[in-house]
């Protein structure tokens, strides 16, 4: 069962960009930046952008080397990047979908299935880079794959780990615990 709290659109002082002494487009929702999901959305977008970009631009040169473990991280890190932006997006632009969404299971399930995919495939690529590359960062001069992998699967335990907590919150938002 989804429970809506009433949304009355009032426009704030939070609310809209501030110019001045008045505000304009009201319509849209900035004060959601400043609460705890607002946050745990704006760091997953930022850290999900860090590590496609680790990926796509030092790992693909490797992906032959490290397998299946490369393209895992980046399908996962694809999917969850791109759906947490569009929930950000719609949460900026519409208080009444931050209030539905939120309260029904699929933000849980997608933050917790998120979290899941983010740490099988960071422990997969750590495996695969420590045991692949490594012996290939010791005997080549330059070779900054090795690193760039390193932190790529590093901001994916890291990123497994936000959206953990975001499952969290949500479970208790969508239970009605506040």
């Amino acid at each position: 069962m989804i429970r809506q709290t009433p949304v009355v659109r009032q426009a704030s002082s939070r609310d809209g960009i501030a110019c001045g002494c008045c505000s304009c487009c009201t319509c849209l929702h900035l004060s959601f930046l400043q609460t705890t999901p607002g946050i745990l959305k704006i760091v997953q977008m930022v850290l999900g952008g860090l590590c496609q970009s680790m990926l796509i631009n030092f790992g693909t040169s490797q992906a032959s080397v490290v397998g299946m473990s490369y393209i895992s991280l980046l399908t996962t890190n694809s999917a969850c990047a791109s759906t947490v932006t569009l929930l950000l997006i719609c949460y900026i632009v519409s208080q009444n979908s931050f209030s539905l969404v939120r309260s029904s299971f699929f933000e849980t399930l997608f933050n917790a299935s998120a979290a899941l995919s983010y740490l099988s495939s960071s422990a997969y690529l750590a495996a695969a880079v420590n045991l692949y590359l490594y012996p290939l960062y010791l005997v080549t001069l330059g070779f900054i794959a090795y690193p760039a992998m390193i932190a790529a699967y590093t901001m994916g335990f890291a990123l497994g780990a936000l959206h953990a907590l975001d499952a969290y919150y949500c479970y208790r938002h969508f239970r009605g615990y506040r």
